[in-house]
């Protein structure tokens, strides 16, 4: 139990109701996370068992980004007619039927391609859904941390899959593997039992229902009103204005809309995506050191979720760009160090045994770096860092553009690889690592410890202003 102070007036605020809340919308991360990591074991299966070819195997792992594209930029036409929690809840039995498809596909690429489109569909709609709800549930102290839940849950679904195909270790068949990956998405049923936030229901003019929800994630202690009124002139500053020119013409708005697809996008440049996807492949082609490549993606697994942790802890502390612009230098320091053993390797293939240790060491810092900052933050920009009046659809557009970006990398993993050498693919890595850091520390707005109506009236226009004083 914490106490904050408003108008001279304690006010205490419980905070349990706040994680338990992020934590059951950020399931779907941890779906989306399980289907991310299939492809890891599957794609070896596909190329060493089932003698598909490279175009198949790319379109098996990389058409789940397709999917997410179409999902996302689905968002913005679903929220008016359905509310936020119900439509997260109505997303897991569609995974079902993605699943379903990818479970009995046996050799039909088609099926396989079909399921792992539905199954991204419904991750594009968690990715820009889920840091929307977790921004308007929570309160500021905390804010930070539970919008860092998602990429959380999102490790955990990874990690999940590489137990799975660790354990199980399916040569001829990836029915059993793929079942039980699918049931990653059961975990999204509790979500329906998450009451509304306060902002769908004042929009609507529901106050009794926004101070419920209000009272269900801050106590039954807590002065609701003050939070209340807060909420209304949120809703007032955007009610029945559509996105004009002169909202993008803001500098500040046009800056924050900037910040968060620039970040978003920087997110999938970076190949982490690529990596996650062919994870096995990796390990096995570049070495995983006195580890097999299957015990290397666990070490990965563990890194990942261990880092994103950590940066729950820090985000709120350090706040997100010095956060982002750390991680980012740090990912571009631990790829020039992977493209040098590349190029050590290829200089003389003796250096591989004396420097077997450092792929996987590099590797798995990537991947720590990449967690501690712009993973869960990249999220949490879409979440409190746009103005209400273009959120939902530039929430939809960064992360369609984002996936987007995964589809064609994915698509064109191997043909880069092989073309650029691995020395230099790393190296191309590690300077969009570094302009993404540069990029961070100039432009990215900083919205710790500011609440929702507070960032909207630093993003406000002067007709907003004008409202305001009216």
């Amino acid at each position: 139990m914490t106490s904050t102070s408003i108008n001279d007036n304690v006010i205490e605020i419980r905070k349990l109701n706040q994680y338990l809340g992020a934590f059951v919308a950020s399931l779907g991360g941890f779906a989306l996370g399980a289907a991310l990591g299939w492809n890891s074991s599957a794609g070896v299966v596909f190329r060493n068992h089932l003698h598909a070819s490279a175009t198949e195997i790319g379109l098996i792992g990389g058409i789940l980004n397709a999917g997410a594209c179409v999902g996302a930029i689905l968002v913005p036409f679903l929220v008016g007619k359905i509310n936020k929690t119900t439509l997260m809840f109505y997303m897991m039995p569609v995974f079902v039927v993605g699943w379903t498809l990818i479970c009995i596909a046996g050799h039909k690429v088609m099926m396989l391609i079909i399921g792992r489109i539905i199954c991204g569909i419904c991750a594009g709609v968690f990715c820009v859904l889920t840091p929307i709800y977790v921004a308007e549930i929570a309160s500021k102290e905390i804010r930070g941390r539970l919008l860092a839940m998602f990429q959380v849950l999102i490790n955990c679904g990874v990690m999940y899959a590489f137990i799975v195909a660790h354990i199980i270790e399916e040569n001829e068949t990836i029915w059993r593997y793929s079942s039980i990956c699918g049931l990653a998405c059961l975990s999204i049923v509790p979500v329906k039992l998450l009451p509304e936030t306060p902002v769908y229901h004042l929009s609507r003019n529901d106050e009794i229902n926004a101070e419920k929800s209000l009272r269900w994630y801050r106590g039954n202690t807590y002065d609701v009103q003050h939070e209340i009124n807060e909420t209304k002139w949120l809703i007032l500053s955007t009610r029945s204005k559509m996105i004009s020119l002169k909202l993008i013409r803001n500098r500040r708005v046009l800056r924050s809309i900037m910040s968060c697809v620039g970040v978003i996008i920087g997110q999938y440049l970076c190949g982490v995506n690529m990596m996650i996807f062919y994870a096995l492949t990796l390990f096995d082609t570049t070495g995983s050191g006195e580890l097999t490549g299957s015990e290397q993606t666990l070490v990965v697994g563990a890194v990942q979720i261990l880092a994103s942790l950590l940066a729950t802890f820090l985000v709120d502390i350090l706040g997100r760009r010095i956060l982002l612009t750390l991680s980012t230098i740090l990912m571009g320091v631990f790829l020039i160090l992977l493209g040098w053993f590349f190029s050590l390797r290829e200089t003389d293939p003796e250096y591989d045994d004396i420097y077997y240790w450092m792929s996987p060491t590099w590797i798995s810092l990537f991947f720590a770096a990449f967690n501690l900052g712009l993973g869960p933050i990249s999220w949490s920009l879409l979440g409190d860092t746009l103005p209400m009046e273009v959120k939902t659809p530039v929430a939809s557009i960064a992360v369609a553009l984002g996936w987007s970006i995964s589809l064609m990398a994915t698509l064109t993993f191997d043909e880069i690889f092989i073309s650029l050498g691995g020395t230099k693919v790393m190296w191309l890595s590690a300077a969009i690592c570094w302009l993404l850091s540069l990029f961070c520390a100039i432009l990215l707005m900083d919205t710790t410890g500011k609440s929702l109506t507070e960032v909207q009236r630093y993003l406000a226009t002067e007709s907003n202003r004008d409202s305001e004083e009216t």
